[in-house]
């Protein structure tokens, strides 16, 4: 879902394309190579007429543990192919360092779906939006220590862009090339781009981009682009050079959508196609939860079937959302409002984020089963049993006797060395960070509080951030509130410093939550010049925290002495201000929250392959914060503003005997400090009081 150097001859690639695709039905027919073209509006697969009846799935929003059980559901919901998005991103998260291992390694991921029966539609991006951070761009675009850091124009044909994009394709169409079809494996087409149509129309990017894959992959290759009917024409290159197809949802007129690909698609080159058809929609933290119209689903896709003498083919958006694991949930940016994804990835999909059907914790009826039956009905295939529910299992209640305040976890990573010493702070991308949270630190002249001072950041923070002076909260700022870019620090802050040249400590604690718009989206503080009564303020240490993507290697106080300090951060946060509103009394910042909880083996409830069943952390009664199970980053949780209560926890990451559930609360604890691990997910909201 969208909407983001070596130039390439591509007229004779597309004159051998097109040679090779007269010549399909006799080559396969013979025994030749495998071939997937176009001929007469009707998709050809080794000679015979073929429809695609497809479903997006992201094989990074999946546990690897569980990618095969997710397919084999969605083999028996009735379709033959797989969409597959590649986050950039997440394959190379450092210039030139590629990861291929765990929920990275793509082949995998695309052998499953081969032993599973299906095919995959590649969408290679590079940008792939997806609702994923950043679009699937990698972080370090906006490092000025990169080539074309932070001047590049992404998404076009500037050379600077161009130069990553070569090296990146180069490196993953090497490994992908011999899983295409006419390799034996089981990639039909290729995608170039992502619903460019939206931002701009540079024919010159596309068709560099075109003849990569031709010149990486095989010069055979059918490549296609897809946008929305209204920006098409910007997004592709009309004629024969690339496979035109469009996107859009129920209760599109259908006449409308496939005329205008018609019209951009050379000569019998069109066969209707709605390449992400809408399943659900996605879901802001502070709305509801999505939650669309079977009805209008399953009549559309009806349609969609018996479309153009039953030749159209689609592909379900989503057919198995999943959930945005750690910190790669992205955002939507609406004018001066910043709209960040819930961690939960469900999409109100036939499949749910837990691979269970009929939209459990959502509700409405079942689409899993309905769309099975119409998908049947049409193509009278076989299909395959359906598998059963997952298990998921309630574990209880998890009390998080364990505290430890964010600072002083800061001095148990950096240690004596502190953090990066600049004179003025910078974007968190210049230091290296990808996602997460960030600290600026400075030292305050404690003269300047003494009747009170103006912090003035110079413009808003991205995203969200927690300020702190000499270890206590003074405030909270949210970037969808520019008025927050300024703050006036209480008096009493100043109380604990006093005599000649006596400083106070300035913390900044910054919370990333990601973008997806394919623009320039800075992160942390986005000013250098941060003021105090109009003053800059040089001299910062700035702790890049991404280490806390697994915090369980922290020391916390524990015995008498924890007790201690657990019922004095639970007497300070209880202060914490109103976000934006600083309050007179000050409270002690983020803190991680740790418990633990036992599983007994011998009686504990099990999937197929003996995982353990999965469960939902419940954390009603928490503000906002991070959670982690066994140190797997389950993402943000969020329970003050809803809709998403519960986060998802897979199975493969619990273990029989002991398991730690930490959170890091950002805003305010439960009263009672605890958590439960339910059996059901819960989209609704927080309770009304």
């Amino acid at each position: 879902m969208g909407g983001r150097q070596m130039f390439v001859t591509v007229g004779v690639v597309l004159a051998v394309g097109a040679a090779a695709a007269a010549a399909t039905n006799s080559a396969a027919v013979e025994g030749g190579t495998p071939t997937f073209t176009i001929a007469n509006n009707r998709f050809i697969l080794d000679g015979e007429h073929h429809r695609l009846i497809s479903g997006s799935m992201h094989y990074f929003r999946i546990h690897p543990a569980q990618w095969k059980d997710r397919l084999e559901r969605a083999a028996a919901m009735g379709i033959n192919t797989v969409e597959v998005y590649t986050p950039w991103n997440l394959h190379e998260p450092y210039p030139g360092h590629f990861d291929w291992e765990g929920v990275a390694d793509i082949e995998r991921w695309i052998a499953l779906i081969k032993e599973v029966g299906l095919k995959v539609l590649l969408r290679p991006g590079p940008y792939i939006c997806a609702e994923w951070e950043n679009g699937g761009f990698p972080s370090w675009f906006a490092s000025s220590k990169v080539s074309g850091g932070r001047t590049m124009r992404m998404r076009t044909h500037d050379p600077l862009y161009l130069e990553h994009v070569d090296r990146w394709w180069a490196t993953l169409f090497a490994k992908l090339r011999r899983h295409m079809h006419e390799n034996g494996g089981p990639i039909l087409m290729v995608q170039v781009e992502n619903e460019l149509g939206f931002c701009n129309d540079d024919k010159a990017y596309l068709r560099h981009l075109a003849a990569l894959v031709r010149m990486h992959l095989s010069r055979r290759t059918l490549l296609f682009t897809t946008d929305p009917p209204g920006v098409a024409a910007r997004g592709t290159l009309a004629g024969e050079e690339v496979y035109t197809v469009v996107d859009f949802g129920p209760g599109y007129d259908l006449d409308t959508a496939f005329g205008v690909q018609k019209s951009l698609n050379a000569a019998g080159k069109s066969p209707p196609f709605c390449s992400e058809f809408y399943t659900g929609w996605l879901s802001h933290w502070g709305e509801k939860m999505a939650n669309t119209s079977t009805e209008l689903l399953l009549h559309d896709t009806q349609a969609l079937l018996e479309y153009a003498n039953s030749s159209a083919s689609l592909s379900f958006y989503m057919l198995h959302g999943g959930t945005n694991f750690g910190f790669w949930a992205g955002a939507n940016v609406d004018g001066t409002r910043y709209l960040p994804h819930i961690t939960s990835y469900d999409y109100d999909s036939p499949i749910s984020e837990s691979g269970d059907y009929c939209q459990p914790g959502i509700g409405g009826p079942c689409k899993y089963h309905a769309l099975r039956e119409v998908i049947q009905r049409h193509t009278g295939a076989a299909l395959p049993e359906v598998p059963p529910r997952p298990m998921v299992a309630d574990y209880g209640r998890v009390e998080l006797r364990d505290a430890l305040p964010l600072l002083d976890a800061v001095k148990q990573l950096f240690g004596e060395q502190g953090g990066v010493r600049t004179q003025l702070p910078d974007i968190m991308e210049e230091y290296g960070q990808r996602w997460g949270l960030i600290l600026y630190r400075t030292q305050l002249p404690a003269t300047a509080l003494s009747q009170g001072a103006t912090l003035d950041l110079g413009a808003p923070v991205h995203d969200y951030a927690s300020v702190l002076v000499d270890g206590h909260m003074v405030g909270r700022l949210d970037r969808s509130e520019p008025s927050n870019v300024t703050m006036v620090l209480p008096v009493q802050a100043a109380g604990r410093s006093s005599g000649p040249g006596a400083t106070v400590q300035l913390d900044i604690v910054v919370e990333n939550f990601g973008c997806d718009t394919g623009n320039w989206d800075f992160k942390g503080l986005t000013s250098r010049n941060v003021t105090l009564n109009g003053k800059v303020l040089r001299g910062w240490e700035v702790y890049p925290l991404e280490q806390l993507d697994d915090p369980s290697g922290l020391s916390y106080a524990s015995g008498a002495a924890g007790e201690v300090m657990l019922a004095a951060v639970r007497r300070c946060m209880l202060l914490a201000p109103t976000v934006g509103v600083p309050r007179r009394d000050a409270a002690a910042g983020p803190i991680f929250f740790r418990g633990s909880f036992s599983i007994d083996g011998a009686t504990a409830m099990r999937n197929a392959g003996g995982q353990l069943a999965d469960t939902h952390l419940a954390v009603q009664g928490w503000s906002k914060g991070i959670a982690w199970c066994n140190g797997f980053a389950l993402g943000w949780y969020w329970p003050r503003i809803g809709p998403q209560m519960t986060l998802y926890i897979p199975g493969p990451v619990l273990r029989e005997g002991l398991n730690e559930i930490v959170l890091l609360e950002v805003e305010r604890p439960a009263d009672d400090e605890a958590v439960t691990l339910a059996g059901e997910p819960d989209f609704h909201g927080p309770k009304e009081t």
